[in-house]
């Protein structure tokens, strides 16, 4: 799996918590850069994004509610 997302930009919905910030963190570590969208809770999704950098990847985080 690692040697398929290498280098590639993945997007998780979700990903400031739960299953979501798990797959986010797994992602960054096979090497893949990471975008994450959230709903409301910006503090836990910008201390995902800083998670995310610290293992040498890039990451934003977006807000959005695909309801």
């Amino acid at each position: 799996m690692e040697k398929l997302i290498n280098g590639k930009i993945a997007l998780v919905t979700g990903g400031s918590r739960g299953l979501g910030k798990n797959e986010a963190l797994q992602l960054a570590d096979f090497g893949s850069d990471v975008i994450i969208t959230y709903r409301s809770k910006k503090e836990e999704a910008e201390q995902v994004v800083r998670d995310i950098e610290a293992k040498g990847q890039q990451a934003m985080a977006l807000q959005l509610d695909i309801a």
